[in-house]
Parts: structure tokens; C-alpha cells; sequence
């Protein structure tokens, strides 16, 4: 039996592995019962996030301080490029009268951001891109039988001609080909290129899902929204050129016996 649950599946500590869980070190990821929690803090590590269990991962994870290592950094300075600044930095001459923003204003903002964009992918543009390829691929599909059908026509139409003709017929079906290859070409590099950025949106979705779900600062605040990016639906595409139309001319006996 896990020693972490009973039946019930009861979160059990994960020091005495029997008590009910409490409390949560945010930082360790530790489950902890109310006696543990001196134990677990005991080692004097100053990093120690003591919160509820039903508060886990509420904690804020603030970058250390270039300048001052042993410091965390909940602010940013306005006047120097939104760089990441600890109350020493704050403080200091170089940063005299300088502009500052607490960074947890900036996360909250753009965890929004984040949730926004992450919505819109999933509900509009991934969407989008899925009903373009699914009409591509269904064209694909269709597009070897269209051209089959032609060239049978030719073919039929070539059996009534004389053998001293088969060149022309050959020709024709060879235009025919080249037409077919150029066109398929055309649809497939559409494909594929359609086939790239949903590839991309997937990977973005990916991202911002473990954005979403972190809580380090830094990835955060700095994040920049990718919906101007992806925000533009291509249109569903249709070769402009008509499929070929092949209508063959009665056959003139007089005319064709004066070519031969």
C-alpha cells in the first residue's frame, strides 16, 4: 500500500509517511503534518516556503539579484530596461530616482496575457488551421481521381486515332502530367507550409500550458504575446486555374483522310 494514502487517498506527510498532510513547503515540494514542519525547516535553509496544502504552488519564485546574490529581486526598474532589481539595487546610486514596478503586478498582468493567448489558440487559430488542413488534405485526396478521369478520356479518344497520330496523343498526355505534377506541387508546398505554422501553434500552446502552470518570475514577466504572430486565419485555398477540360471534336473523316 503507498504509505502516502489510506483507502481514501488521503495525502499522507512525507516525512513520517503517516500523519495527514497540513502544510506544504513550496519550495521543496514537500507535504508536511503540522509536527514535521519544524523538522523539515530544521536545516536552517532560508528558502523554506511553509504554506497550506491547499495553498501549494501559490508561492512566487523571484529571481536572485545579479549584483547582490543573496537577495531576491521584486522589482524592476523602469529606467534601465526593466532590469530585475533586489532593495539594495533600489537603494544604491545607481538607480537614484529611478522608477520602479513591483514585478508581481507585471505577473499577474501578464499570467492574464498568457491565459488569453493560451484561450484563443486553443478555441480560434489551432482550430483554424486544423479545418484548412483536414480541406487541403481531403483536396489531395481527390485530386489523383479529377486527373485520372481526363486522362482516360484521352486515352479512349487516342484509341480512335491511327497509329501514325500516337505521338500527338503521347504529347497531350505528357502536358497533361506536367500539368497534374505542377498544380499538385502547388497544393502540396501549400500543405506543408500550412502543415509548419499549425506545428508551431502546437508547440506554442505547449509553451504557454507550462507557463500557465509556473510560477517562476522571470519567463513570466518577460513573456511577449505570440497572438499578432498566429492571429491571421489564411483563407481556405483554391488552385485559381480550373482543372483541364477535355471535349474532343467529331472526327472528320473527309479531312482527316486528306491529312493522312
Amino acid at each position: 500500500m503507498d504509505p502516502h494514502s489510506d483507502a481514501q487517498d488521503v495525502p499522507r506527510c512525507d516525512h513520517c509517511e503517516t500523519a495527514i498532510v497540513h502544510s506544504y513547503c513550496d519550495f521543496c515540494h514537500v507535504n508536511l503534518c503540522t509536527p514535521c514542519i519544524g523538522k523539515h525547516i530544521s536545516d536552517g535553509y532560508d528558502k523554506h516556503k511553509i504554506v497550506l496544502f491547499q495553498e501549494r504552488g501559490s508561492t512566487l519564485i523571484y529571481p536572485n539579484c545579479k549584483t547582490h546574490p543573496h537577495k531576491i529581486c521584486e522589482s524592476q526598474c523602469m529606467d534601465c530596461d526593466n532590469s530585475f532589481v533586489c532593495s539594495s539595487c533600489m537603494a544604491s546610486e545607481q538607480h537614484g530616482r529611478h522608477k520602479f514596478q513591483e514585478i508581481t503586478e507585471i505577473y499577474n498582468t501578464n499570467k492574464d496575457v498568457i491565459r488569453n493567448d493560451k484561450n484563443e489558440f486553443e478555441n480560434k487559430i489551432s482550430p483554424a488551421y486544423e479545418e484548412i488542413v483536414v480541406d487541403l488534405e481531403n483536396q489531395l485526396a481527390n485530386f489523383d481521381g479529377i486527373y485520372e478521369k481526363y486522362t482516360t478520356n484521352i486515352s479512349k479518344q487516342g484509341e480512335k486515332w491511327h497509329k501514325e497520330i500516337d505521338i500527338i496523343i503521347t504529347e497531350m498526355k505528357t502536358k497533361l502530367c506536367d500539368m497534374k505534377v505542377s498544380r499538385r506541387k502547388i497544393l502540396q508546398e501549400h500543405l506543408d507550409e500550412i502543415k509548419q505554422k499549425q506545428s508551431l501553434i502546437s508547440q506554442t500552446l505547449f509553451d504557454l500550458g507550462e507557463l500557465e502552470k509556473s510560477t517562476e518570475v522571470s519567463p513570466i514577466v518577460e513573456y511577449s504575446s505570440k497572438i499578432s504572430k498566429f492571429s491571421y486565419i489564411p483563407p481556405k485555398f483554391q488552385l485559381t486555374v480550373s482543372p483541364p477540360m477535355f471535349i474532343p471534336n467529331p472526327i472528320d473523316h473527309k479531312k482527316l483522310y486528306l491529312l493522312f
